[in-house]
């Protein structure tokens, strides 16, 4: 993985990861305050409604038991019935007071049942929730009331509604007034529906009251509720549960409130993300392009360029790291400089201690003419001239090797033959004080006014310069 992609994604990272984690924190609070909350509101719902459905129940349980206990309706019915003075004008006038009755009573339903055993036990003498309900019979729904006493129960109710009758789940209680062998019982109640709930008067968003069955499942708005609690469990006849008040927080408010927040949170992350990626793109390409020049001018350096110099834009650490590279470039060149004069003063100590064994080969048989000539000459010897001739030819060739070897040694000696360009004499000396720069001695160059090209060889002139600053520094 490249040390773009590198710095790219750690700045993608740093950006993102606050976001992150400030949007989570943001979301936990958000839902743990919620909850906590939700479930105080609902305990304290919980207890309210439960406190209302019990207070409810009592006040039933009295208003039906005063129908047994002295009631004026019910005393003269029971009058009626020990003087078998019941017919159908009485029993058209109870029809029609006992709706009122009801009604007075808080109830939602209200049956006057005939108790006296045989074949009339149970027929209904008037209902005031179903006045055409009347005459018929209700024997089971009878000895339920005595079998069950004062307490309360749930169990089907026949009503009419909408001129059809059907039945409800209706939470009941009732009595037995007597006279001597006259019995009657009074059953009533409310209905076990939404305006029961309702009527408890508990619902404090998002706190939600529901009536459910036996089993507490909560109706399909409801189902997916986590928290919730059983404000009231009512029992039938048998003492199993039959219907519950259930208590439920509706959360719906809840997840519309963190669906924005993971929204916001979303949209956060984007633009962090984008400008993470911006940011990273700025901040790699700032610190790779240097570097890439950077490999670029070593590859060079390595190939043997030392001229090699990298422009130095940037600051800090980069620009730093690139003018430490000028100035080794610059010292690698006097370094190189330098290694050649050493090798080849050391190649001339060699070809110097050579050519002067050389010189000594011919020196000698050039001695030895000479000597021979004078000798020759001093003795006037008859074969001088020839003795002359000889030796001056033996002297021509000695003189023309040492005039061989001493062209040879010129040769090698000589400087490389110039390479001259149009050069920018101040382009020249700008980088000659680039590579003094962070010396002991400080060097600065200041030209007046406008320099014209000049014809020259560039190392050799560079050469000449840096030879001259050398100097001064170390003067």
């Amino acid at each position: 993985m490249s040390l773009r992609v590198r710095i790219t994604l750690v700045a993608v990272v740093v950006a993102v990861a606050p976001a992150s984690a400030l949007g989570y924190l943001l979301f936990q609070n958000t839902l743990d305050d919620a909850r906590a909350e939700h479930e105080e509101r609902l305990a304290g719902i919980a207890a309210s409604a439960e406190l209302r459905v019990a207070e409810r129940r009592a006040r039933e349980r009295r208003a039906v038991a005063r129908l047994c206990d002295g009631e004026f309706l019910v005393d003269r019915l029971l009058a009626d019935l020990e003087g078998e003075q019941f017919g159908p004008v009485e029993q058209a006038e109870l029809v029609e007071r006992l709706p009122s009755l009801m009604r007075s009573m808080g109830l939602a339903g209200l049956m006057l049942l005939d108790g006296r055993p045989g074949g009339r036990y149970g027929r209904v003498l008037a209902a005031g929730h179903f006045p055409g309900h009347a005459g018929a019979t209700e024997a089971q729904l009878a000895r339920a009331v005595e079998s069950a006493g004062e307490r309360s129960f749930v169990r089907e109710l026949r009503v009419r509604a909408d001129g059809q009758t059907h039945e409800v789940r209706a939470l009941l209680t009732g009595c037995v007034a007597t006279r001597g062998d006259v019995r009657v019982v009074a059953v009533g109640g409310q209905v076990l529906d939404a305006g029961f709930v309702g009527s408890l008067a508990a619902d404090v968003p998002p706190v939600r009251l529901a009536l459910t069955g036996p089993d507490g499942a909560l109706p399909g708005e409801l189902a997916a509720a986590r928290n919730r609690r059983d404000v009231y469990v009512f029992e039938d006849l048998e003492g199993a549960p039959a219907a519950r008040v259930v208590a439920v927080v509706d959360e719906t408010r809840l997840e519309e409130r963190l669906e924005r927040i993971r929204r916001q949170t979303l949209y956060t992350l984007a633009a962090a993300l984008a400008g993470g990626l911006f940011l990273g793109l700025l901040l790699s390409m700032s610190i790779t392009r240097p570097l890439g020049a950077l490999e670029s001018a070593a590859s060079r350096v390595a190939s043997g360029d030392m001229q090699t110099m990298i422009t130095v834009s940037s600051g800090g650490e980069v620009g730093k790291a690139l003018s430490a590279f000028n100035r080794m470039t610059g010292q690698l060149k006097q370094a190189q400089s330098r290694l050649r004069r050493a090798e080849r003063i050391a190649a001339w100590r060699d070809i110097a201690r050579q050519i002067a064994h050389e010189i000594k080969n011919p020196l000698m048989p050039i001695q030895t003419s000479i000597e021979t000539m004078r000798k020759a000459h001093a003795r006037r010897l008859e074969d001088f001239d020839e003795i002359f001739d000889e030796s001056t030819v033996a002297i021509l060739e000695e003189v023309e090797r040492l005039k061989r070897i001493v062209t040879e040694f010129s040769r090698f000696a000589r400087m490389p033959p110039p390479d001259p360009v149009m050069l920018d004499v101040a382009d020249v000396a700008q980088h000659t004080v680039g590579l003094h720069g962070g010396g002991a001695v400080g060097v600065r160059l200041e030209i007046e006014g406008a320099l014209a090209p000049v014809r020259a060889d560039r190392e050799q002139l560079t050469q000449v310069l840096v030879n001259l600053v050398q100097n001064g520094c170390d003067a």
